[in-house]
């Protein structure tokens, strides 16, 4: 990932150097409480805060099931991973002045919907989306992957920006589109994402579209847009690297970029330390310095190299890519890679500047449920053997999430965090020095969904500081899983910011496909007293019912049924006693063991009682893979489950 270079510089990867200007897009900087406030970008700015501070019609009064609710459902061609992005007080051509919603699905479709009646003003498609079987089988993302991160809007130049991922029948590529507002026309050519990386034994590295995945939102900063990748889950760790690109906003040249793994292939087959963040997009300070966080890497041997590789990491690096600020990796970053159990599965949060003796501070964490809170100018490095070097650490549940960041009514600053364990706020201290309080929580249950243990992501409105208007908002992952339309419910739940143990408003709010693999990572948007919630083929648009609540729209498909072949012995099903590795999908669950259905309509009992604590939620419907001990009696019993796409048990 990084080489040495005199006076302790080390390069993330340079090409072109432009000169750095503002970190903050035009959406960033927070408006007085009182103006409507846009959301033009993943988590409404820069920092990733998720608070939408300006918002004056919704509070903790109004907010209730007689109040407030559904107002309108609006079709859509595809799956929606993207946060719904609002732009008021916009002209569309030939059709006037109108507040606008912008959704992108996965079929690679980009509509602009009035953002009171649902109506279309204009919509656009980027080409055929992309198969999840060409991706390896990635079935992560569920049927086709064409756009999944966030785009990001500039009203000063009147675009957005985003990434299509386009399949011509029998190869793929990323096109970055610089688009109108007004019409959804392109207003320069778009590019498509070419790069290559030179490793630390001097060979390049090429990045290949087909093993990529472009989950996480976008970030304009500095003039300039980037892009990140992941990989198709760990399908093929020999290929795929964590990846950051830059592209000039006005042009869309590419100006530089890097990858998170710099080691050669003389030194390790197996690379990843992607870039997912469950869709949360990479933050910017206010220098223009470029924060995210990394997945997993080696699980045979640890991989860690201060030069060339990041896995589980807290990543700085400048705005032109060219310098590593700092970083931390936990010191049991290679337990974490053994079990598939990455930080990258979380977003990072770069607070705005604080008093006290350490006035920039970050947080972020991760499926093992740690979140951490660091020294954003010195955030921990990696120390072997531990303990890890920041400033505190605190449990919140294993997380496919990202925090966010609001003040008080008493004017204390508050993380939300949004792990396995409940959305929970914790007030922070920054005299005599920074720590995490534990303040309120909505508890497990209203996280609770498939897949995994995953949490969620919330953000919170109000207008400004004022007592009686914060609320968080979140949306709960569906509890069961199917693969035929509609899919199975997703619930928009809404707490009191001041006290997440008062519920005021729960409703179905669309749904999704696949869930039992395939994570709905979706986030609310809030603008001007509506909340929009983009799902399966569907956008959602609630607000104050005033008499013009809309209907449900039902859902007819039930969870898939999930049945178990006929039960073998494992010696039958899978080989002689000893060691062996095999997959399957969970077909039925007890407390100490789980039956997998194997090929040739067969199925065999794992005995759960001696292997080490799972982070993978074992449901019925879930691929797995097992690393198995069968005993003289043919019984086998589990020394490790992953899910499917961990190859190296």
């Amino acid at each position: 990932m990084f080489r040495k270079l005199p006076l302790r510089r080390i390069v993330f990867f340079m090409s072109l150097t432009i000169s750095m200007g503002s970190a903050m897009s035009a959406g960033a900087q927070k408006k007085p409480a009182g103006t409507p406030q846009d959301v033009l970008t993943y988590h409404g700015d820069n920092l990733r805060t998720g608070w939408f501070s300006s918002e004056t019609q919704l509070n903790t009064s109004n907010v209730n099931a007689q109040s407030f609710g559904l107002l309108q459902t609006v079709s859509l061609d595809g799956r929606v991973d993207a946060e719904p992005l609002v732009a008021l007080q916009q002209t569309i051509d030939n059709q006037g002045v109108h507040d606008v919603v912008y959704v992108a699905t996965e079929n690679n479709s980009l509509y602009a919907l009035d953002a009171g009646d649902g109506s279309t003003l204009w919509q656009r498609n980027f080409g055929s989306a992309v198969p999840d079987s060409y991706k390896s089988g990635d079935d992560n993302v569920y049927p086709v992957m064409g756009i999944l991160g966030t785009p990001v809007i500039d009203r000063t130049v009147n675009a957005m920006y985003l990434v299509a991922d386009v399949y011509n029948g029998s190869s793929d590529a990323f096109q970055l589109h610089s688009i109108s507002l007004s019409n959804g026309t392109d207003l320069v050519a778009p590019a498509t994402i070419k790069f290559s990386a030179r490793e630390l034994n001097g060979t390049n590295w090429i990045f290949n579209s087909r093993y990529q995945l472009q989950r996480a939102g976008l970030l304009e900063a500095n003039g300039s847009i980037y892009v990140t990748f992941g990989s198709n889950g760990d399908i093929n760790p020999n290929i795929s690297r964590g990846t950051i690109v830059r592209y000039d906003a006005a042009t869309l040249a590419r100006l530089s970029g890097g990858i998170t793994d710099r080691l050669g292939q003389d030194q390790s087959t197996y690379y990843l330390s992607s870039i997912w963040q469950s869709g949360y997009a990479p933050a910017a300070d206010t220098n223009g310095d470029i924060y995210f966080s990394t997945g997993n890497s080696d699980p045979g041997h640890g991989s860690y190299s201060k030069q060339g590789n990041r896995p589980d990491s807290m990543v700085r690096v400048s705005g032109d890519l060219h310098h590593l600020r700092s970083s931390f990796t936990t010191y049991n970053y290679f337990n974490l890679d053994q079990g598939d159990v990455d930080m990258g599965s979380g977003g990072m949060l770069v607070l705005p500047d604080q008093p006290g003796p350490f006035p920039h501070l970050a947080v972020a964490g991760g499926k093992d449920g740690r979140l951490f809170l660091m020294n954003r100018d010195n955030l921990g490095g990696f120390t072997s053997g531990g303990p890890d070097k920041v400033l505190q650490t605190v449990t919140m549940g294993s997380c496919w999430c990202g925090p966010a960041y609001f003040v008080g009514s008493d004017n204390v600053p508050r993380i939300v965090s949004g792990g396995g364990n409940g959305v929970t706020t914790w007030k922070l201290q920054t005299s005599p020095s920074p720590q995490l309080v534990k303040d309120s929580s909505t508890g497990s249950g209203p996280v609770n969904g498939l897949p995994d243990n995953g949490g969620t992501i919330p953000v919170i409105s109000s207008s400004g500081t004022d007592a009686g208007t914060g609320i968080v908002w979140f949306i709960q992952r569906p509890a069961t899983s199917s693969d035929s339309d509609p899919g199975t419910p997703i619930t928009l739940r809404a707490y009191n910011a001041a006290n997440l143990g008062q519920q005021l408003f729960s409703a179905q709010a669309g749904t999704w496909r696949h869930a039992v693999n395939s994570n709905a990572n979706l986030v609310p948007a809030v603008a001007n007293g509506k909340v929009y919630v983009a799902s399966n083929k569907q956008l959602q648009i609630f607000g104050l019912l005033g008499g013009k609540a809309a209907k449900s729209v039902p859902v007819s498909s039930q969870p898939d049924n999930v049945t178990c072949p006929a039960e073998v012995s494992a010696t039958e099903a899978i080989g002689l006693p000893g060691v062996h590795k095999f997959s399957g999908t969970i077909c039925s669950v007890s407390a100490a063991q789980i039956q997998i259905a194997i090929t040739g309509q067969k199925s065999v009992l794992v005995d759960l009682s001696h292997m080490a604590k799972s982070y993978l939620l074992l449901t019925p419907g879930r691929p797995v893979k097992v690393r198995a001990m069968i005993d003289g009696d043919g019984q086998a019993h589990a020394l490790r489950v992953t899910h499917a796409f961990a190859l190296t048990q």
